[in-house]
């Protein structure tokens, strides 16, 4: 990718500099404002030692996003705002905040969602800090979340990452990040960078299975905008499962030689005495809704990958009965994924949304009168599960 003319023109007058922040927008209008002027005095009260760029990446909005942005000075901070390059797409945006931190041969690049509504200035330190000071290659964030939250994440990112790379990372889509100039080179330079939603995976991915350094930051309750989103799966967290998994499953592909490591299985979250997350909303009967509907869609892919136990579970699904458990769930994953890594046929992730989405079912059944440290342990229980299966059901079906 290269940048426009406007961009160098602009970034000449700029020159170089110690840390890029980047602000990733799209029709972000009500919420932009306070995520500038958050991160405006984050930058001050933390990195005021430093030069550093605030670059709003807006991904083609058609509302007052961009406009906003130019209006409102964050004077002393240099702002650059700018139409992201590529395509439509959050990993385009992030690329041409990457290209914007080369070029001013940036030590650190982070990441912060324009939508954010419990953004802190804590978080600039928290984030930044340990990559200027040379401690960790990647700062990726754990968030204090409703357990019916990060939905994704916890039944697969999660689950998956942890048991293919060895890598316990609880949140590896989490949305926020930082990177060190040396990692940044590498995601350039890396042939499967997305340019959709499969960007935060992609990050978390190549940092984990090429050795680098991983910390997480403790960021605290995380509220944003897209939360809503998760009360209609069909139109919202559906098409963004594919363009996760497809990365997900891509990079593992990719990286099918670098997976030996050992997970520790062995984590147990002590009793919580923090924030309590906000609570998300689940219409757990358009989930059933939409597995019995698509369910028929896939019934030649489930019937020739999955085992005749699991085959005599989904029958129910048509009828609005579906539920999987985690022992299931984590088999149709290894299964299906086995069969994508040597097709590439990205039918096979939208059979798999099916599954999951009755997998989330059956987790919400059995988490729904758990409090916050019952259901962690039961997210890390499950991603044990993942690990104890993956070695057989890939080496048996490869």
């Amino acid at each position: 990718m290269e940048l426009s003319h406007g961009i160098l023109d602009k970034l000449e007058e700029i020159g170089e500099a110690d840390v890029v922040i980047g602000i990733l927008t799209k029709n972000v209008e009500p919420t932009i404002l306070h995520v500038m002027n958050v991160v405006r005095s984050g930058v001050l009260q933390y990195l005021s030692q430093y030069k550093t760029l605030v670059v709003v990446s807006d991904g083609f909005s058609t509302d007052r996003t961009a406009e906003l942005a130019n209006m409102f000075e964050i004077q002393p901070v240099q702002k650059l705002v700018v139409e992201q390059m590529g395509v439509p797409g959050k990993g385009d945006g992030i690329r041409t905040v990457m290209e914007i931190a080369h070029h001013t041969k940036s030590k650190a690049v982070a990441f912060v969602d324009g939508d954010l509504l419990s953004i802190k200035e804590e978080w600039i330190q928290e984030m930044v800090r340990p990559v200027l000071y040379g401690r960790t290659d990647l700062v990726v964030p754990f968030y204090v979340r409703d357990k019916f939250d990060g939905v994704i994440t916890n039944n697969l990112a999660y689950p998956f990452t942890k048991a293919y790379y060895g890598s316990d990372i609880r949140q590896p889509i989490g949305g926020e990040f930082c990177i060190s100039k040396k990692l940044m080179e590498i995601l350039l330079n890396h042939p499967l960078f997305p340019s959709d939603f499969g960007i935060d995976i992609f990050i978390t991915t190549v940092a984990a299975a090429e050795r680098s350094r991983i910390r997480e930051a403790m960021l605290g309750l995380k509220l944003h905008e897209s939360t809503t989103k998760y009360l209609d799966p069909e139109s919202s967290l559906i098409p963004m499962f594919r363009q996760v998994v497809t990365a997900m499953f891509d990079l593992a592909v990719y990286y099918s030689s670098r997976n030996e490591r050992h997970a520790i299985t062995d984590v147990v979250v002590s009793d919580y005495y923090g924030p309590i997350p906000v609570p998300v909303g689940v219409n757990r009967e358009k989930m059933l809704e939409t597995v019995a509907m698509r369910y028929e869609e896939y019934h030649d892919i489930f019937e020739k990958l999955l085992p005749e136990d699991i085959l005599q579970i989904s029958k129910s699904f048509p009828e609005g009965e579906a539920s999987l458990d985690a022992k299931n769930w984590a088999r149709c994953v290894w299964h299906i994924f086995s069969e994508y890594s040597k097709t590439k046929d990205i039918t096979l992730i939208d059979a798999l949304r099916v599954m999951w989405l009755a997998r989330f079912i059956g987790f919400y059944n059995e988490c729904k009168d758990m409090d916050f440290t019952e259901a962690e342990n039961a997210i890390r229980e499950n991603a044990n599960i993942f690990e104890e299966l993956k070695y057989d059901i890939l080496k048996n079906t490869a």
